[in-house]
């Protein structure tokens, strides 16, 4: 019986930090508000709470071009 108390009380745990960051993603950023997290153009996170979406692949491009461009700005010095 002790064990059933504790796996109910482990779902419901669960369940109210499921439902809390659903509430919380739900919830729109008031006008006028901007996080500064949301410009982070570094961060190649793929679990990223802040952002939308996620951006790896269009930074790894972007990278990747710059480096591109710095060896051939390199070579032709």
């Amino acid at each position: 019986m002790q064990v059933l108390w504790i796996a109910l009380l482990l779902t419901g745990l669960g369940a109210f930090f499921a439902i809390g960051m659903y509430l919380n993603k739900k919830t729109p950023l008031p006008e006028g508000y901007d996080l500064p997290s949301l410009k982070c153009e570094h961060c190649t996170s793929s679990t990223c709470a802040y952002s939308d979406t996620n951006r790896v692949q269009e930074i790894k491009a972007a990278i990747k071009k710059d480096c591109e461009e710095g060896e051939i700005n390199a070579n032709s010095n």
